[in-house]
């Protein structure tokens, strides 16, 4: 999508009406001017067929809570002719999930035989990740047991893959595994996706779950299922993690050997690892390596490098690392900026410090506090 287009998207909603003289609306005004002409303009075909418009103005309420104008919005819809269709209700229906507002989404699934509108394992599937995106996990069981028996619908490798990614985040490893023998004795074959959250999860873990996950890999190669970049990051991680370095550039090796390029979250792992070890010089050797393959340094690779070199009396390549990702627009907290500075001042290096400090005043940054993000994303 192009740029121009992502633009007018996010202005859809700021223009008035030609000829309107009235005073900038702000605060709860505003938001009900949107919302009352995001309903205006849902009268238009084509508009309803724009997922993005939907998505932006949704989000945007969720964040400062207008739950109820969420649901203003997405109720609003069921006048329309496209209510029948079930694609359209799983779209309102994920909406009612992201913003975590699953009730709602639940009562929609449940009226849509009044509205018309068929129920399938379609929108069963949407019901399920909306119920896993509003942190529900203490419904998710029961809806994914009782629903298919009640309205007679098949679970397929959407809704199990659903199912393990939700017994995973709650830490249920055991319940995930044991989905995989309900998938086969279903005539159901478990997929990339089936394996990837499995070894995402399981790498991530102990020793014990690490051994579970290289069985997992095992069974991949046996069932000849097409590893990804996803596959390999995970199980790179889980080397990395559990300090086997040598076997780790070995998974570097095969994936290249299988024509898969290493991505910034491959590096990312790479760094934090060695990071974790201690050793600087291997560090700055992947972060060299990350950008001579032309992959952009993220939040997460500067916040795991910058108070590493601090603490390692590399004052000269922390500062380095604040300019750049401040120059990316991605810049470190400033606990984190206000660290450097002072260890630059300590090192007598008084114009670096004060430089710095200025770009923390005047740049957008995060937060104050120098933690870093729960976890690595997987590329």
């Amino acid at each position: 999508m192009s740029s121009n287009l992502c633009c007018r998207l996010r202005q859809i909603f700021q223009r008035r009406p030609t000829g309107t003289t009235s005073p900038t609306l702000s605060g709860n005004d505003h938001l009900e001017y949107l919302v009352d002409r995001f309903k205006k303009k849902s009268n238009s075909t084509n508009f309803r067929r724009n997922r993005l418009a939907y998505k932006i103005i949704v989000n945007r309420l969720a964040r400062v809570h207008r739950f109820s104008s969420i649901h203003d919005i997405l109720n609003h819809q069921k006048q329309y002719p496209d209510i029948t269709d079930e694609h359209f209700v799983a779209r309102l229906i994920c909406l009612y999930g992201e913003s975590r507002m699953f009730d709602h989404a639940l009562q929609l699934f449940d009226e849509m035989p009044d509205l018309n509108c068929p129920r399938s394992v379609l929108s069963f599937n949407t019901l399920l990740a909306a119920c896993i995106a509003s942190k529900e996990f203490d419904k998710f069981g029961e809806l994914f047991r009782e629903i298919p028996r009640k309205l007679s619908i098949e679970p397929d490798i959407i809704s199990y893959n659903t199912m393990i990614k939700a017994f995973c985040e709650v830490g249920s490893m055991d319940a995930a595994v044991s989905l995989l023998d309900e998938i086969e004795k279903n005539g159901i074959e478990p997929n990339l996706i089936t394996f990837n959250i499995l070894l995402g999860s399981f790498y991530k873990g102990d020793a014990d779950n690490f051994s579970k996950a290289e069985t997992f890999w095992s069974l991949m190669q046996e069932k000849e299922v097409v590893l990804d970049v996803r596959s390999y990051n995970s199980r790179l991680h889980g080397m990395m993690r559990q300090k086997r370095v040598s076997e780790a550039l070995n998974v570097l090796k095969e994936m290249e050997e299988r024509g898969l390029q290493p991505n910034h979250y491959s590096y990312n792992v790479m760094i934090k690892g060695f990071v974790d070890e201690g050793n600087l010089k291997e560090a700055k050797k992947w972060y060299a390596s990350m950008i001579g393959n032309d992959y952009m340094p993220d939040f997460f690779t500067h916040a795991t490098l910058i108070p590493f070199a601090c603490s390692k009396n590399d004052v000269d390549f922390a500062h380095e690392l604040c300019i750049k990702s401040v120059d990316m627009k991605r810049p470190v907290s400033n606990g984190l900026m206000q660290k450097v500075a002072d260890a630059l001042f300590e090192q007598s290096e008084a114009e670096k410090a004060k430089e710095l400090l200025k770009l923390k005043d005047s740049k957008g940054r995060l937060p104050d506090g120098n933690s870093l993000p729960a976890g690595l994303v997987l590329g």
